[in-house]
């Protein structure tokens, strides 16, 4: 989307090729806002030369005279990208029911709309914007706000050649521009008239779909993934973002934890979708049943989520060993003053260790508690489906027996993860920590699983017997 701060941006700041190279931005950026396309590709797409797009880049990345800092450049295995860094991305602040926004529309990539006016691209980028906040294909604007003192968008001469250069440039069939006037009060209005289906003709950006087909094929499968199957493993990495980042947006969780987050769910998706990669050579038949390759990788995801988890509680009893040691940080302050220190002096010196702690912690408690809604929602589902399914089938017992194996078969797996993560923590973990306390946040969880199984165990067991 144009967020309103990337609209109000484009009106005043840049160029006619800038123009276009932010809108190719925001159409080929991925969830976190990363531009997914090589600078051959932006000049190709933007209409300009390779020497020319540096020159921009270089201006988004160093900008001068206060002005915001437009592309965020970063190291990724090799590889320069950039963010784009103007408005929110859709993972971390912004609100598509509540915030004002401009669609993506066809228009704004055609041949006929790159080569107009940067005064005549401001012009048409009103009326989109207006019409995409409105849902109206046919928006007014008072005049003043168009041309008005004292530092005017337009003069009236430009508004009329930027008119003129629209229609000039074949753009007519899509919008009609005119004057009016109300006669009760005589002011003067700009109606835009856009041709009709326009509102719905915008363009879906696909670079999060590019850089998933990029992931699976660099881990080493060679084939195609459909949309259909890229469409469903979307929905799995929608799930991990919009799902981490829940508790955190409901409270006021600080900027930098929600960022920390953002870029986990990112690693985890990241790493899932290399596994599966890996996986398809001996489960191609994934390749054309969507829904069995999404819960395929959610498990993986799952399973990342469980290593994850166990780190961040592994980081949290290390900084809080650190923390509690108080003793140890008077010592440091008084040496780092060259005088004795108070407790408020010595708290004010842990300060940061406290945040890291309450950081670690924070997010350990996320993903311990999305490690237990995936595992409760797969068992609930089988185990419903198992009982609703018993009366209608001739073979109750081939339906328990399938969700019996499924639970176990998913408990045994969940057992297998723990183990090895408690394996490493015995073997890696800190030293200064004693091993029940590294070790207490996995053995829970494990007692915790083993209850639940139990249950619908239980549960199944019961169902065999009414069903007898």
């Amino acid at each position: 989307m144009i967020y309103e701060e990337t609209y109000h941006y484009l009106l005043k700041h840049v160029s006619s090729t800038e123009f276009d190279t932010c809108l190719y931005s925001l159409l080929h950026s991925d969830w976190d806002g990363v531009i997914q396309s090589p600078l051959h590709m932006m000049a190709n797409g933007v209409g300009t030369s390779e020497k020319y797009m540096k020159q921009i880049i270089r201006k988004f990345t160093s900008p001068k005279d206060g002005s915001p800092q437009i592309f965020v450049p970063f190291q990724q295995d090799g590889e320069m990208l950039y963010k784009f860094n103007l408005g929110p991305t859709s993972n971390l602040g912004f609100n598509y029911k509540t915030d004002r926004y401009c669609k993506k529309y066809r228009f704004f990539f055609r041949d006929a709309f790159k080569g107009l006016t940067i005064s005549a691209k401001r012009l048409l980028l009103m009326g989109a914007y207006r019409m995409s906040v409105s849902k109206s294909e046919e928006v007014m604007f008072d005049y003043h706000e168009i041309v008005s003192e004292p530092t005017p968008l337009f003069t009236r001469q430009r508004l009329l050649e930027s008119i003129e250069t629209i229609y000039r440039a074949g753009l007519g069939d899509l919008v009609k521009i005119s004057f009016t006037c109300k006669s009760f009060s005589k002011k003067e209005f700009i109606v835009f008239t856009f041709k009709e289906g326009t509102l719905g003709d915008f363009l879906e950006n696909r670079a999060e779909r590019a850089g998933l087909r990029r992931t699976i094929f660099d881990s080493g499968f060679p084939g195609h993934i459909n949309d259909a199957v890229s469409m469903e493993l979307e929905r799995v990495g929608k799930y991990v973002f919009r799902s981490f980042l829940k508790d955190a947006k409901k409270t006021d969780t600080p900027r930098d934890t929600q960022k920390e987050l953002l870029t986990l769910a990112r690693f985890v998706y990241s790493q899932a979708l290399k596994k599966f990669g890996k996986a398809l050579l001996a489960n191609k038949h994934l390749l054309t049943e969507p829904k069995q390759a999404s819960a395929y990788l959610s498990t993986i995801v799952y399973n990342e989520t469980l290593e994850q988890m166990a780190k961040y509680a592994h980081r949290a009893e290390s900084i809080k060993s650190l923390l509690d040691r108080e003793h140890f940080h008077k010592e440091i302050s008084e040496k780092a003053l060259g005088r004795e220190v108070n407790y408020m002096e010595v708290s004010h010196h842990v300060e940061p260790i406290r945040l890291k702690f309450q950081q670690a912690d924070f997010i350990h408690t996320i993903l311990n508690g999305w490690c237990e809604e995936w595992l409760i929602s797969r068992v609930k589902t089988v185990t419903e489906e198992a009982v609703g399914d018993v009366s209608a089938t001739e073979n109750p017992h081939d339906q328990k027996r399938t969700a019996f194996d499924y639970i176990t078969t998913l408990r045994n797996d969940t057992y297998d993860q723990l183990d090895k993560l408690l394996a490493l923590i015995e073997k890696f973990g800190n030293a200064a920590v004693a091993p029940s306390t590294q070790l207490y946040p996995l053995t829970k969880k494990r007692e915790t699983i083993q209850s639940y199984f139990a249950i619908h165990r239980e549960r199944l067991d019961a169902l065999s017997a009414c069903s007898s």
